[in-house]
């Protein structure tokens, strides 16, 4: 029997449903689909409800996303490829990088890489998100085989193609939300989420309209008026700008190994007039639309086919086409699993653990009843060790009183220094300050060093001419968040053209 795949999509604003039917051979047919908007039945759980009244899609194996803006994404390098290995050792190699807690979310990664080291890129999703995804669904699918990534799916499967570039980018326009995909030919190099979406277009339009009727059917149309056309290159600018800020970034990281060769462009959102125009453009390449089911021959029946929009559809496509092992994609479903099962087996040990702990406890209580002086002895020595350690940790102390709550007062002054609070420094976090700096300098300074001591900046760096640094001076002395910017030292560049400078900035309290 043919088996029945359901690929489903539930996007912020809509619920895309797409049923393949995929033979022994391993060819498609689509045997039905479905458009519900979330907004109208009153919210997600009630779209998989409306969907599911349909028997035609009960009973099959579920693929399924959640949305990129939910997850964390860290790059990084081990030097190996074996996946055990990887498996074993990437949550240590994450946790130092991440705030949050390792057991509250499910990781998984994509691998590339040269001969004798893996470059990976790893991805975070709570661990809350996935068990109600897959509640959501328990009733009404046979199986939830997948839970991936928006936009990843559409990414994995366009790069199957023997005429994929070595780099290309992927850009999935949604009603509220911008995924952007950077990929090669061997694996997702890059995910990012903009707050951008067809919504937004319209009330763009809207408000530079004045309210004017028919601005969103403006949005689909070609003929639009000159106010119309410029509030959307408004507001697509701010895409377009991000976009090629990341590219920027990741090529200077070395994630990028080459600008993308071509974008490709999905979608609702993405029929927004000058868009695909504008994304030419700003990359000086080839913008193209997505049609899974014509690259991939898929059978779709002539009854389906007046009513099938490859923008709106491909990305749920994508999904009841995924591979459903080894591919090149996430899956947290699996991750979910493995943990369950870790979960068994550290049940069962924890059983036993406890039996041998009951004995060992038995023991400790008649050895402590016969020879509470020996216990006397050993507590004497941890607080010895826990002195010494103290006094390792912080030899400035001379008078140590109780180490442990000495201790924990050290720590939390650190955690506010690490803030960017200090004892009493300005109310402005490190980001607020990096941020200040980073808006009020000019774009030609190159700082070199920087430093926050309490409510005391040091910068460090190089300008044009000794004028340049007076300039930077007056523009840092500008900021809501200090007090006082004085200039240290300047001195001429030995090699070169240029002036190296001092600057000490204190902090409004």
């Amino acid at each position: 029997m043919p088996e029945r795949i359901l690929g489903l999509d539930i996007g912020a604003s809509a619920l895309k449903a797409v049923l393949l039917s995929r033979g022994f051979r391993g060819g498609y047919r689509l045997l039905g689909f479905r458009l519900i908007e979330i907004a109208a039945v009153g919210g997600p759980a009630e779209a998989v409800r409306a969907l599911f009244a349909d028997e035609t899609f009960r009973g099959s194996v579920c693929v399924t996303t959640i949305s990129s803006s939910a997850l964390s994404y860290r790059s990084i390098r081990l030097p190996f490829r074996d996946r055990r290995k990887i498996r074993q050792t990437l949550p240590f190699a994450i946790e130092p990088l991440i705030q949050t807690p390792l057991d509250e979310v499910f990781i998984d990664y994509t691998l590339t890489g040269r001969t004798g080291q893996a470059e990976i890129f790893a991805a975070m999703a709570p661990r809350t998100l996935i068990g109600d995804r897959t509640v959501l669904l328990a009733e009404y699918v046979h199986e939830t085989a997948v839970i991936d990534i928006d936009a990843v799916p559409l990414a994995t499967r366009l790069m199957e193609k023997p005429d994929f570039p070595k780099m290309a980018l992927l850009v999935d326009v949604g009603a509220r939300e911008t995924v952007a995909v950077f990929a090669s030919r061997e694996q997702i190099i890059h995910i990012r989420n903009f707050p951008f979406g067809g919504e937004g277009v319209t009330a763009a339009i809207a408000k530079a309209m004045s309210g004017k009727p028919s601005t969103e059917a403006m949005t689909q149309s070609r003929d639009i008026t000159p106010e119309a056309s410029a509030a959307i290159r408004g507001y697509c600018g701010r895409l377009l700008a991000e976009l090629k800020n990341t590219e920027q970034y990741l090529l200077w990281q070395g994630s990028l190994a080459q600008p993308p060769a071509t974008i490709i462009l999905t979608g609702g959102g993405s029929q927004t007039p000058g868009l695909a125009e504008g994304l030419a453009e700003r990359f000086a390449v080839p913008v193209e639309r997505t049609d899974l089911a014509a690259q991939e021959d898929i059978e779709i029946e002539e009854t389906l086919r007046p009513s099938w929009n490859p923008a709106l559809m491909d990305q749920a496509l994508a999904l009841a086409a995924r591979p459903m092992a080894k591919g090149r994609g996430f899956n947290f479903r699996k991750r979910a699993s493995e943990a369950q099962a870790g979960y068994g087996e550290l049940r069962d040990r924890l059983k036993k653990g406890a039996i041998a702990a009951l004995v060992v406890l038995i023991l400790a209580g008649i050895e402590i009843g016969l020879n509470d002086i020996g216990a006397r002895h050993r507590l004497t020595a941890l607080k010895r060790d826990v002195h010494a350690e103290f006094k390792k940790s912080y030899p400035e102390v001379t008078r140590i009183v109780d180490p442990v709550a000495q201790l924990k007062g050290k720590i939390a002054e650190t955690r506010k220094l690490f803030a960017g609070m200090g004892d009493a420094a300005s109310a402005a976090t490190v980001l607020d300050l990096l941020k200040e700096l980073a808006g009020l300098a000019p774009a030609d300074l190159l700082l070199t060093s920087l430093t926050l001591d309490g409510d005391v900046i040091g910068l460090k760096g190089e300008a044009r001419n000794f004028d340049a640094v007076d300039t930077i001076k007056k523009a840092l002395a500008n900021s809501k968040y200090f007090k006082t910017v004085t200039i240290g030292s300047t001195s001429m560049i030995k090699q070169g053209s240029g002036v190296e400078f001092d600057l000490k900035i204190t902090l409004k309290r």
